[in-house]
């Protein structure tokens, strides 16, 4: 998605990136916490581990510093992705220019609109 974005010099497209890679970075917080019956482990899942296995809890907070490892690495992508959007002179009313347009020039976009009236 990044790539088609900075192939094509596309605001919608950078927008879609930066939708669907903040929704990777949030999911990266979630697993850093380990929030109980989520299936991963995190800060909460080490420390309540520790109580009852030592070692399995040490494991717990290396797998919890690899996602923070993860997440500290994706937010900091992010801001130089940013970086280069801005440079680019992107703006968030260019992506909605384009998103207006192409789903102008959709025909079954424009037939749904049309009946919706």
């Amino acid at each position: 998605m990044l790539y088609n974005a900075v192939r094509t010099d596309s605001s919608l497209r950078y927008m879609l990136f930066f939708f669907f890679y903040g929704w990777q970075i949030a999911v990266y917080g979630i697993g850093a916490l380990g929030i109980g019956g989520g299936g991963v482990a995190g800060w909460i899942t080490a420390f309540k581990t520790m109580e009852e296995n030592k070692a399995l809890g040490v494991l717990g907070i290396v797998v919890s510093l690899a996602w923070c490892a993860n997440c500290l690495i994706a937010v900091y992508l992010i801001m130089q992705i940013h970086k280069t959007y801005r440079s680019t002179g992107q703006s968030m009313e260019k992506a909605s220019g384009e998103f207006a347009a192409s789903a102008g020039s959709n025909r079954n976009v424009a037939q749904a609109v049309l009946r919706s009236l």
